[in-house]
């Protein structure tokens, strides 16, 4: 079994791991530990709970001059919560390591005091991206010294739309330092500032052997004809908001779709023969809760950008053990439980039973599931989405589209759904009550000193 006492890393930092009781490295850990330490540029690609902090934090650490007082490692994270939640992991493996300084910076905490701390220096810091940049316009940070950073969830940093202030922080930093990025995933955006930030990086990733023990499985017996029925009873009977229906035909994610819409659930198909536009748009509803239940064929579970998932419906059993697999582990990630929903008729049975890796927890009866009022109302969104005109391509961020609804609108920023930004286009989910209003005003205003065509997404 792998030991941290294999990792080269020093005694002070293994005495802590010692009473944090930190008996083994992750696979992540493992890793990218060594590679760290040789001096490496490293992008991993990690949930949260696989133990990245450590697998960044460790070695960092490790790297630091506690005797020098400047800032020399900076971990840039996309919230306040993570900002402490990290520093205090860090806090916690370095208390061994004297005289070494760790700070967090971050919205809502006093810049002053924060301005103030710097005249004694942190020789590490966590930040999220928006204060660091103010901190650095107003030159109370000084990164010229920094020889390591750290990017970690990149992909919430660029979902959030803090492009503009990693640009800016990466451009004042040298050129020698060592760049680390952990992200959940590795969509393009992320791949692109891998590319532009990192020179000739090692890649690592999390395996994700936790999966099966955060998925519950339920099964239900029923003939074909009935499987509609089953699967609207179903949907009634639980928080049906997030849910991908797996079926395998075209024609049936279109049937099943309309089907669900007759019922009162508002749901889309999805599959391969529909235009990019449809698909995209398709994908944009559903991540931003606007649409509740995506019908789909296997596309959806091969590579499409879709947030955690609170529960997956097999409407039909596919062909093949793995891509049941893979449907089914699009739930139960990044530390949170997920359920999956089998509908089988008695061939289907069958074949599920000899599938080694499947197995059914709990069956349930169609007939025994009771409508539950507070889940159809969840299934039944009660925003709707917006498009605007313009996206990353004319540096509009999700903090322009919150303040023109703020100002134009008189929205307050709590009632403002899921913002997306892509690269000529931005969508933005609102509640349908002040949606005609945002329409009207946001048309005959300007959103960061321009005019964008805004219109409803149907």
């Amino acid at each position: 079994m792998a030991s941290f006492d294999n990792l080269n890393l020093h005694s002070a930092l293994l005495k802590s791991l010692q009473e944090l009781n930190y008996t083994s490295p992750t696979p992540i850990q493992e890793q990218a530990i060594p590679l760290l330490l040789a001096g490496h540029d490293v992008a991993g690609q990690a949930e949260t709970g696989s133990g990245k902090t450590a697998a960044f934090g460790l070695p960092l650490l490790q790297s630091i001059n506690p005797e020098l007082q400047q800032v020399q490692a900076l971990v840039i994270v996309p919230t306040r919560e993570l900002a402490v939640q990290v520093r205090q992991e860090l806090k916690q493996y370095a208390r061994y390591i004297p005289n070494l300084k760790i700070s967090a910076f971050y919205g809502g905490h006093s810049f002053r005091m924060e301005q103030d701390s710097l005249a004694h220096p942190p020789q590490v810091l966590v930040g999220t991206p928006g204060r660091l940049t103010d901190h650095l316009s107003r030159r109370s940070l000084d990164l010229n010294r920094i020889k390591q950073i750290v990017l970690d969830e990149a992909d919430k940093l660029l979902e959030m739309g803090f492009e503009e202030e990693l640009d800016k922080l990466m451009r004042a930093l040298p050129r020698d330092r060592q760049t680390v990025l952990f992200s959940a995933t590795m969509a393009d955006d992320v791949k692109e500032l891998i590319e532009n930030s990192l020179t000739d990086p090692k890649f690592v990733q999390a395996t994700a052997t936790a999966l099966p023990d955060r998925i519950s499985y339920f099964g239900m017996k029923v003939q074909d004809p009935e499987k509609p029925e089953a699967l609207v009873r179903l949907l009634k009977s639980i928080d049906a908001a997030g849910t991908v229906v797996f079926v395998n035909a075209r024609l049936t994610t279109e049937e099943v779709a309309a089907q669900l819409q007759q019922h009162g659930f508002s749901a889309k198909a999805l599959h391969g023969k529909m235009e990019q536009r449809d698909r995209d748009k398709t994908m944009t509803l559903f991540r931003n809760g606007t649409t509740s239940i995506l019908v789909s064929t296997d596309l959806a579970a091969r590579g499409l950008d879709i947030d955690v998932l609170k529960q997956i419906v097999h409407f039909e059993l596919p062909q093949h053990e793995d891509a049941y697999l893979h449907r089914s582990g699009r739930t139960g990630r990044a530390g949170k439980s997920g359920t999956v929903y089998t509908l089988l008729n008695a061939r289907e049975v069958q074949k599920l039973e000899l599938w080694p890796d499947v197995q059914v927890d709990t069956w349930l009866e169609p007939h025994k599931l009771s409508a539950k009022k507070e889940a159809v109302q969840a299934a039944v969104p009660s925003f709707v989405t917006l498009h605007i005109s313009g996206g990353r391509k004319e540096k509009l961020s999700p903090r322009d589209i919150v303040g023109a609804l703020i100002a134009e609108v008189g929205m307050n920023a709590s009632e403002i759904g899921k913002i997306e930004i892509q690269d000529r286009h931005s969508f933005v989910a609102i509640p349908e009550e002040v949606a005609n209003k945002a329409v009207s005003k946001l048309n005959s205003a300007k959103i960061k000193g321009r005019k964008y065509k805004v219109s409803f997404v149907r």
